[in-house]
């Protein structure tokens, strides 16, 4: 009696785990990750500075986010689908060319300090991702960036 308990509870639960995992509270991201795109695209950024903000940043902050297995499955996948959201609210990497100058400026800014205050990557996120873990060399190198990319932004809003 025990075992047949067992296997219908286990029977219940997995059908409800598939059902959940259906539903997507914000929207169907993976969508977006299927049209993808370059990164800061209309962006004066070298290649060292694109690689590595595709790299440690790209997963939250663009659409190419790579889903990772639990990412598929109720309730994980709902906390995921939440952090990419909010990620793209915040800035889309993938949709830089769609921002006015005066919003480059503004998210360039508020990047280099979310970086130099250590904010960002988020450190619950760094717990699944060390990866994305930023050196020391890498955060001074985007941080550079986001400055003289600033700079050159507020030069060209002056014109």
């Amino acid at each position: 009696m025990r075992v047949r308990t067992l296997c219908v509870s286990a029977l219940v639960a997995a059908f409800a785990v598939a059902a959940l995992s259906i539903i997507h509270p914000w929207g169907e991201l993976r969508t977006a990750t299927a049209a993808g795109g370059a990164i800061l695209t209309g962006a004066n950024v070298p290649d060292d500075v694109r690689a590595t903000i595709a790299k440690k940043c790209g997963d939250c902050h663009s659409s190419n986010t790579q889903w990772p297995a639990y990412s598929r499955i109720a309730p994980s996948s709902w906390m995921v689908e939440h952090d990419v959201h909010e990620g793209r609210e915040h800035m889309n990497l993938s949709s830089w060319e769609k921002y006015t100058i005066d919003n480059r400026i503004d998210l360039l800014g508020k990047m280099s300090s979310q970086l130099r205050q250590r904010k960002m990557p988020l450190k619950r996120y760094l717990l699944l991702h060390p990866e994305a873990k930023l050196s020391e060399e890498e955060r001074k190198l985007i941080v550079d960036w986001t400055k003289a990319e600033r700079k050159h932004l507020l030069a060209e809003a002056a014109k």
